[in-house]
């Protein structure tokens, strides 16, 4: 038994409510008709060709994804750009398109607490609280089950997302961390906040070479595990949220987009 488009969408909001996204965000039902019927979705990190191809393929009549398809103004939607074509091919199959993506990262149970649970944290709460005391918010804080050296705790949070490599910014290597700080995907903005909170280590995506320099000045030493692997995993959780709230519907995680950095 399928439901609507608009009904994955309202349970979608129940989760990781759209006013929990930052400003800059756009977030929601991107495109499709609300009253259309789903009796299977794809969920997955990013609306890439290879996960549109992958819809097509399992019959879906919807993507549910965390990075939003369309970000920016849309001047043209023609076949002669890739993203026009991408764009042309999910309308032409009357595909619905969802992205559930800085509310995703506040939500309780999402992006940034799969990262908490990742690592074993304990005492865990929201870096940057929003929706007063729901206990939702941006990035987490909390305790390792035990003290390791940065060096080591970069080497346990690479097994941990398992990706394939690391960066690391530290003046010693060797210093005892304890209290982590994290936010996933590109996460550099709440990393005041994690000195405020006197975390020993800040752990996110995405760091850049200014930052990086400036953090050094500071006692806080920060572990870049990659925009790609701290944010993979939610496609398998929202396939698992949306199987328990939406009963006969078939969902699958499209967990085999790979990551665009190739290590060599």
């Amino acid at each position: 038994m399928g439901c609507t488009v608009k009904e994955i969408a309202d349970r979608m909001a129940g989760w990781a409510d759209p006013a929990w996204a930052e400003s800059y965000d756009n977030c929601g039902l991107l495109i499709g008709h609300g009253e259309q019927q789903v009796d299977s979705v794809v969920t997955a990190l990013d609306v890439t060709e290879e996960t549109v191809d992958y819809a097509i393929r399992m019959g879906a009549q919807m993507i549910v994804a965390h990075h939003p398809l369309i970000f920016h103004p849309v001047k043209s939607i023609v076949d002669d750009t890739r993203d026009g074509a991408r764009l042309l091919k999910i309308i032409e199959h009357r595909l619905a398109v969802y992205a559930a993506h800085t509310n995703m990262d506040a939500a309780l149970g999402g992006t940034n607490d799969i990262a908490a649970e990742r690592l074993g944290l304990l005492y865990v709460r929201s870096l940057s609280p929003v929706g007063g005391d729901t206990g939702a918010g941006m990035g987490r804080v909390g305790n390792l089950p035990k003290a390791m050296s940065v060096r080591e705790f970069a080497l346990y949070a690479k097994d941990a997302f398992d990706a394939e490599s690391v960066r690391m910014v530290s003046r010693d290597q060797e210093r005892t961390v304890y209290r982590v700080a994290l936010c996933t995907g590109k996460g550099m903005s709440f990393f005041e906040e994690a000195v405020r909170q006197h975390a020993d280590v800040y752990l996110t995506g995405d760091v850049t070479y200014h930052e990086a320099e400036a953090a050094l000045a500071g006692d806080v030493s920060i572990v870049d595990a990659g925009h790609f692997s701290t944010e993979l995993p939610i496609a398998e959780a929202m396939a698992q949220y949306l199987q328990q709230e939406e009963e006969g519907l078939q969902v699958y995680p499209f967990t085999a987009q790979t990551n665009p950095f190739q290590t060599l």
